[in-house]
């Protein structure tokens, strides 16, 4: 499945008459940070606003929480764990952006961004991470993991 983002698709589209969208994007804005490029990636929701999932989730296609979501959520692309969400366990994926609320690890990322109104209580293990001012860490933090981490 090929996925594009608002930018590339035609301006001649219509729209899907009432039916749900399977895709959607956020409108918000981040400081200067790869999250903002993001937000504009078209994304599939896992979890909507107002559900609540237990579980294990894997994906191989970015993916956004909007929801309230406890176990492990896998991601080939990117995780995005958007302003109103809740998640509760364990995320792996190369790239994460947190937005909302996340209590539990982060493992094997090559980026992270923090986004302002993050709140974050786990371990973080990533080659790179950017925390937005507004942001709330509490854990332990490895960064500048390169291959040799994945050897141990």
């Amino acid at each position: 499945m090929a996925l594009i983002s608002r930018k590339e698709a035609s301006p001649s589209t219509p729209a899907a008459p009432s039916a749900p969208e399977p895709f959607r994007q956020t409108s918000l804005t981040l400081p200067n940070t790869p999250g903002q490029a993001w937000i504009d990636e078209r994304t599939r929701v896992a979890v909507a606003r107002g559900i609540n999932v237990s579980g294990h989730l894997v994906f191989q296609e970015p993916v956004r929480i909007e929801g309230r979501f406890r176990g492990e959520v896998s991601s080939s692309e990117l995780v995005v764990i958007t302003e109103q969400a809740c998640v509760e366990g364990r995320v792996r994926t190369p790239r994460v952006l947190i937005l909302g609320e996340l209590t539990g690890d982060v493992l094997e990322a090559k980026s992270i961004v923090l986004g302002p109104q993050a709140r974050v209580v786990g371990n973080i293990e990533a080659e790179s991470l950017t925390i937005c001012e507004g942001a709330r860490l509490e854990g332990d933090v490895r960064t500048g993991l390169g291959a040799e981490h994945g050897s141990r």
